[in-house]
């Protein structure tokens, strides 16, 4: 049995206390001072001299009188509280008082932050294992862990760009060699496009089953499940390929009958014209000629070059469209209804392949423009056909020719603003007597600006403007989240409530801007209010001794986000168009701010480093707007003073929570007694 504690809950209190207080002198005594890679008054040093001071004014205070135990607890806990708010004043003191002055976001104390933000619960949930992923956005794709799951490709995948490339080349193929069928081209040639089309065959049977294998892009997400995939399949092209396979299947069922000796009737020349003219129908396939052009045009050409592409691509299927009437045109001549035919007629029945074509596409032509020809039709069913083709004609022709004079048109328009502003331009400087060196200049760099072409931006797309503000956040989370990573100074922890903090700051704080050929982003000693992001495109950073170049990824200004900076240098884009995206500072201080946290204590002990880090290099004159040093040694030390700092503020928060809980179990008891 234990004996009995015979000492009361005070002294065995009051002795712990001062055991508590040798402990705490021991671990905080003065030790000889190490050199301070922040060049004197540096926040590590600062902040043990404060703590010294704290804790000494804690336990030498004279001893209260007998209050209850409760009580005693709640004034140990107050002290210690207001020990975070005594070391943020201080220290602020401190820095505020060197060049770089901190903004008024970075000055608060932990305690009136956490004030501001008492009704949130910050939960650290899991660790990064990589910088660059720390920001990771969420899974977009829907995929089958099975084994033929794994199999799906993603879209716009290499793979699936070589597939729809030889899908096209063959799609074009049969769209020119196909009709030439309808001509008497020679066994030899015949024998070549039978191989030809078998191979086609082939690769269109494998084609129903690589649907299954080719990932879709559906609403803004991957669909990589073959379930779904087949099902999309099934509603939208399954039934068409399966038309062209059946005639494709039917015509070599058909040619393996030809040489059947006791086949007589399949080898007949009307029933040969017939399946040549039912092989006609395996150009239903270029309706998914777009389909495929587009994927490769998103894919691998720029926007200018589509728009050129789309033009050119009209003017072929012009020519497309008239190949495959006169081929038409041919076969049906070559029918001979009743003996009668535009062959016969123009003595063209035993004309080679060369002179027949000429005749045909020279006939073809003459229906879409207004030109003459000796060629008519000369039985009913070359009169319908040629009516046909007329009343075809009417609609594709005038609608090209509109389309050509509406594109030259704009063009005509544009170019004649630009003289007359060119014009204007050399009257300004002649009225002023300028020097023509300057105006030289100025060419130059006029010239260079219309070499480029800027892509558009948010606020020149007004039908944006219409869209809810949830898919505008959306979209400006696509847009910056990229840039917004590049930054290093980010925390390696993850935290469910950082995803609107990320949020907000891709949608409020940042901004896109674009530079032309020689354009400048900043001058030398403007005022700073953003963080600039190169984003596309290279540019050239200026100072008064060297020129850096300012590549992809890289970013500049980054102590505004903290302190009032004045740029350093010169940005301009000196190569060729770029664009650069920017997190202004006020904006991001004030989103920190609401949204507190251990990322807002993170943010400011990384901002006081990093103000100590430039403010100590600014004593060398080695200060500039691309300071990328250190970045990763300074996010690990916030980090881990972060984590104390948080895991003391948790702790006593909760102490203090269960004093008070304490104190009003008393408050009850006192009231029954």
């Amino acid at each position: 049995m234990p004996t009995p504690c015979t000492k009361s809950f005070e002294q065995i209190l009051s002795r712990e206390l001062q055991r508590l207080e040798t402990v705490l002198r021991a671990a905080h005594a003065p030790s000889p001072q190490r050199p301070n890679a922040h060049r004197g008054a540096g926040f590590c040093a600062a902040e043990r001299e404060e703590s010294n001071e704290v804790l000494a004014y804690t336990f030498d205070s004279p001893r209260l009188p007998d209050l209850d135990v409760s009580d005693r607890w709640l004034d140990l806990s107050i002290k210690l509280l207001e020990q975070d708010s005594v070391e943020s004043s201080e220290a602020t003191e401190e820095w505020g008082a060197g060049d770089l002055q901190l903004r008024g976001a970075w000055t608060r104390s932990w305690q009136e932050v956490s004030t501001m933000n008492r009704s949130k619960s910050f939960r650290v949930t899991k660790r990064y294992p990589d910088r660059k992923t720390r920001m990771g956005q969420p899974s977009a794709s829907f995929r089958d862990e099975t084994f033929l799951g794994r199999l799906v490709l993603e879209p716009r995948s290499r793979l699936q760009m070589v597939w729809s490339l030889l899908g096209s080349l063959l799609i074009g193929w049969d769209m020119v060699m196909v009709p030439l069928e309808l001509f008497n081209l020679g066994d030899s040639t015949m024998d070549f496009l039978t191989l030809m089309s078998r191979i086609s065959f082939g690769f269109w049977i494998l084609d129903m089953f690589s649907n299954f294998f080719f990932g879709q892009e559906v609403m803004g997400r991957q669909e990589l499940r073959m379930l779904k995939l087949g099902k999309m399949y099934f509603s939208s092209w399954f039934g068409l390929d399966v038309v062209v396979i059946s005639i494709d299947l039917a015509v070599f069922m058909v040619e393996m009958l030809q040489d059947d000796p006791q086949s007589a009737g399949f080898r007949s020349a009307r029933f040969l014209r017939t399946m040549r003219l039912l092989r006609l129908l395996r150009l239903l396939r270029a309706v998914k000629l777009q389909q495929e052009l587009t994927l490769l045009a998103n894919r691998l050409f720029s926007a200018h070059f589509f728009m050129v592409a789309k033009v050119l691509m009209g003017l072929v299927m012009m020519l497309l469209i008239n190949h495959i009437i006169a081929c038409l045109w041919y076969g049906i001549g070559s029918w001979n209804l009743d003996g009668k035919s535009w062959l016969v007629r123009s003595q063209m029945d035993q004309a080679g392949f060369a002179e027949a074509y000429a005749v045909s596409i020279h006939w073809t032509l003459t229906q879409f423009t207004p030109a003459t020809n000796n060629v008519a039709p000369d039985n009913a069913l070359e009169r319908f056909f040629a009516v046909w083709v007329i009343l075809l004609a009417m609609g594709v022709f005038s609608s090209f020719i509109s389309s050509i004079t509406a594109t030259v048109s704009s063009l005509r328009i544009s170019r004649m603003q630009q003289f007359q502003q060119r014009s204007r331009l050399l009257r300004f400087f002649c009225e002023r007597s300028l020097s023509a060196e300057l105006f030289g200049k100025v060419e130059e760099v006029l010239h260079k600006d219309g070499l480029f072409e800027e892509r558009l931006q948010e606020s020149e797309v007004a039908l944006m403007s219409g869209i809810p503000q949830r898919l505008k956040v959306q979209l400006h989370e696509e847009m910056f989240m990229s840039s917004l990573r590049r930054l290093a100074i980010w925390p390696s922890w993850k935290s469910a409530e950082d995803v609107h903090f990320f949020r907000s700051l891709c949608h409020e704080a940042m901004r896109e801007h674009p530079a032309k050929p020689m354009q400048d982003a900043f001058m030398p000693g403007t005022n700073c209010e953003e963080v600039y992001i190169v984003e596309h495109g290279r540019m050239s950073y200026l100072t008064r001794s060297r020129t850096f170049e300012v590549a992809e990824g890289d970013f500049l200004c980054l102590p505004s986000l903290w302190a009032e900076w004045y740029h350093r240098g010169r940005l301009s884009a000196s190569t060729g168009a770029a664009y650069y995206v920017g997190v202004v500072s006020s904006i991001f201080c004030q989103i920190c701010l609401e949204h507190g946290g251990p990322m807002w204590q993170y943010l400011q002990i990384f901002g006081i480093l990093l103000v100590g880090e430039v403010e100590a290099m600014e004593e060398e004159h080695a200060v500039s707007d691309l300071y990328h040093e250190n970045l990763e040694q300074l996010g690990v030390r916030a980090q881990k003073f972060a984590q104390i700092l948080n895991a003391k503020a948790m702790l006593a928060r909760s102490f203090s929570d269960e004093v008070e809980k304490a104190t009003q179990v008393s408050k009850l008891l006192s009231l029954f007694k």
